[in-house]
């Protein structure tokens, strides 16, 4: 067997042992409730799996680091002190290894992430907290050869 086609073949296998995301959608984050925002039972199953979400980078006077916040719709945050007081309770925060310790330009557009979804409250390298969280995918293997 040639080294070629035993390259490709180790890569097909490990793309295919990698679980495809499963669709998340923001309106499947909360469970309905009058008093608080409860984390709903399908958000809580999802936890350290692969998820694909469909969301709009949030504007943000002073950008986060090392990633960026996806909303259901386009927010504009003017921050003025207030953290991210003006982001909505469904905010994730989109972990981006690629860019530690830098800020990202804002895309306008629709943007969809893949990565390992965490919850739980945790502190960013910039100061910020956040409670939800894609770990986003990193490139996907190139399948040619230098």
């Amino acid at each position: 067997m040639t080294a070629l086609l035993l390259v490709g073949l180790l890569l097909a296998s490990e793309a295919a042992a990698v679980p495809p995301p499963v669709p998340l959608s923001f309106r499947e984050f909360f469970e309905p409730s009058p008093r608080e925002l409860r984390p709903s039972a399908r958000l809580l199953s999802l936890a350290g799996k692969r998820v694909k979400l469909v969301g709009f980078m949030a504007e943000m006077e002073s950008p986060p680091t090392g990633g960026f916040y996806l909303c259901a719709a386009p927010v504009t945050a003017t921050e003025a002190g207030g953290g991210t007081a003006d982001l909505p309770p469904d905010a994730v925060f989109v972990v981006v290894k690629s860019a530690a310790g830098k800020p990202l330009q804002h895309i306008a557009r629709p943007l969809e992430v893949t990565g390992v979804l965490e919850l739980g409250p945790v502190t960013h390298e910039d100061g910020r907290v956040s409670s939800l969280r894609v770990l986003l995918d990193g490139p996907a293997p190139s399948s040619t050869t230098p």
